[in-house]
């Protein structure tokens, strides 16, 4: 496992890159970028801006076949919805079996992020992830902190160019289970509301089909997420209790869609990974999901379960 490049693999690579600084890290991160560019892989970046100027300088014209991402951007969803996003990209990277590699940067001060949104990401990256043909060196600061994090969610560690075997790594329902989400903040009244039963779900698909075009949605967006509340209600109604309430949001940039009902879901990672082939369940959520702009779930025994769904304009 020692040596300073990315070993070939058929599989996920999740690698901790320790670092003290942009040049340092900029030092480690100079061979594995190269080689992918040389190897045609895709190649994205998340960094802030002073780690790209060092980055790009040490890898001089290669530096132009680097997608460089906008880390305000790429975290201003919840960290399940980054760790799916990252695994979308990678299964539509063009070709069949095509490599990807990903350098995801930790940040200390974007948009508030602390450290419990990095390990529930990585967590999720190591289950969103794996099997698929993904690099994924994730830049962190070399400190105590930092650290206990990274031994974590990362079966490998890169320290000084030199790539570390970690023996540390956690399983990653047991580090949801310790950081939980946290549920999304209340979105005032609704546009509108609906409470289901099974026999109701023709007037739901209808209700959402109007409310996505109140906020803007084009046809291929509205529809999609009118398959995606159905989905989401018809588990309800189906594999719950039987009675949902949904309630619906239109601004200016999409729309909300909100279902709940008083059943509990144990699901650690729901919508995240594609249901066998032989079964149903989970279907609706991991259907929702790919459809949709977020997903989030959150359930507890006072309150049952709610899965929110959001669809922007774009």
């Amino acid at each position: 496992m020692s040596g300073s490049s990315v070993e070939t693999t058929a599989g996920m690579v999740h690698e901790g890159v320790l670092h003290e600084g942009p040049e340092h890290l900029a030092a480690q991160l100079r061979e594995p970028l190269a080689g992918a560019v040389s190897d045609g892989e895709r190649v994205v970046a998340v960094m802030d801006d002073l780690t790209r100027e060092a980055v790009s300088a040490a890898l001089g014209t290669a530096s132009e076949q680097v997608e460089f991402l906008d880390p305000v951007e790429v975290h201003r969803v919840p960290a399940f919805t980054v760790a799916s996003r990252w695994g979308r990209l990678t299964r539509n990277a063009g070709r069949p079996g095509a490599r990807t590699t990903v350098v995801a940067q930790h940040f200390a001060d974007v948009a508030g992020l602390g450290p419990e949104h990095w390990i529930r990401l990585d967590a999720a990256l190591n289950v969103v992830l794996e099997g698929l043909p993904i690099t994924m060196l994730c830049p962190c600061p070399q400190d105590p902190e930092t650290l206990s994090i990274v031994r974590a969610t990362h079966p490998t560690l890169r320290i000084d160019g030199q790539r570390v075997p970690n023996d540390q790594v956690r399983d990653p329902i047991e580090i949801v289970a310790e950081y939980p989400p946290p549920p999304p903040p209340e979105l005032g009244p609704p546009t509108a509301r609906l409470e289901f039963r099974l026999a109701d779900l023709h007037a739901l698909r209808r209700l959402v089909a109007a409310v996505a075009a109140r906020a803007g949605l084009g046809q291929e967006r509205a529809a999609d997420i009118v398959l995606a509340v159905n989905e989401i209600a018809t588990n309800s109604v189906e594999h719950g209790p039987g009675l949902g309430v949904l309630r619906l949001w239109a601004d200016g940039t999409g729309m909300v869609a909100e279902v709940h009902d008083t059943g509990r879901t144990t699901i650690p990672f729901p919508g995240m990974v594609a249901p066998p082939a032989s079964g149903e369940r989970g279907r609706g959520l991991w259907l929702a999901s790919e459809l949709t702009d977020v997903l989030q779930v959150w359930s507890d025994e006072r309150s049952g379960t709610v899965t929110r769904l959001r669809m922007d304009l774009g």
